[in-house]
């Protein structure tokens, strides 16, 4: 059975890791992808938490938000994103800023109507969003679970397309959400891309038993030779460590922590010589 990111969902034990890697080696290439991967991840994970912590601080400020809510976006680094809530107007104009620090929601205030103006990279993020959500509702694509977050990756050019991620939120709390997670690439006319899904159907990793002893979550990946931004996003956003098989470059196991690079897991074959 195929679901989520390919064949193989488990828990898994340290032990049964190390018996089953591979004995392949990464090129400087490949590590230069895992690194760029793990740094997207980690950035969305952070413009995913601020935008969660958000929601919750903006609909306590504002009693008639679903009237007046239009939207989302966050830019800044993933040590200091900044969060801007927009309302429906066209143009729109900024309700509420906050920004995070420290994991923590820092410096959360309504936007005044005197400086609600958005700049026009701004706006450009928020039209990226729209017309990637366009491509998804032509693409009849659903979220494995509630409902879709999205967020927006500004481009690092004026000439580079701006990434729209669409994430599956949890179903239920502590459960890890791998499948289900797509990118929209909008060019800077507007136009979007197929999304690209980085799985092949819904899967959700359950957090392990009291009684269990683990290391983390196994998955095998159909979509790419190695581990996506997907696979790093929620390795940071729920903290828990995963290990990703990839058939379509010989099977080799990566090793995905919080707060640390992946890494190819060597076979006892390898750590002999």
């Amino acid at each position: 059975m195929r679901t989520a990111t390919a064949l193989l969902a488990m828990i898994l034990a340290a032990p049964a890791v190390a018996q089953t890697a591979p004995a392949q080696t990464l090129s400087a290439e490949e590590r230069a992808a895992l690194d760029r991967t793990t740094e997207r991840g980690r950035l969305l994970a952070a413009y995913d938490r601020v935008a969660w912590l958000g929601t919750d601080d903006v609909q306590r400020r504002l009693p008639d938000w679903r009237q007046k809510l239009g939207g989302w976006i966050v830019e800044g680094p993933a040590t200091a994103p900044i969060l801007t809530f927009h309302d429906r107007s066209q143009p729109p104009r900024a309700l509420y800023t906050a920004r995070l620090v420290g994991g923590k929601l820092a410096d959360a205030k309504l936007v005044p109507a005197d400086a609600a103006a958005l700049s026009p990279s701004q706006l450009s993020l928020i039209a990226a969003r729209d017309s990637a959500a366009k491509a998804m509702g032509a693409a009849a694509l659903r979220p494995c679970g509630p409902a879709f977050n999205t967020v927006v990756v500004p481009p690092a050019t004026a000439s580079d397309v701006t990434a729209v991620y669409f994430l599956s939120a949890q179903t239920k709390a502590d459960d890890m959400p791998i499948g289900g997670h797509y990118r929209v690439d909008v060019a800077p006319d507007g136009r979007a891309t197929a999304p690209h899904a980085f799985s092949k159907g819904c899967m959700t990793l359950p957090p392990p038993s009291a009684k269990q002893r683990v290391v983390g979550g196994v998955v095998s990946t159909l979509t790419g030779p190695l581990p996506n931004e997907a696979h790093s996003f929620v390795v940071e956003a729920y903290q828990r460590r995963l290990f990703v098989i990839t058939p379509l470059s010989g099977n080799r196991m990566f090793a995905l922590k919080p707060g640390a690079p992946a890494v190819l897991i060597p076979s006892p074959a390898t750590k002999a010589r």
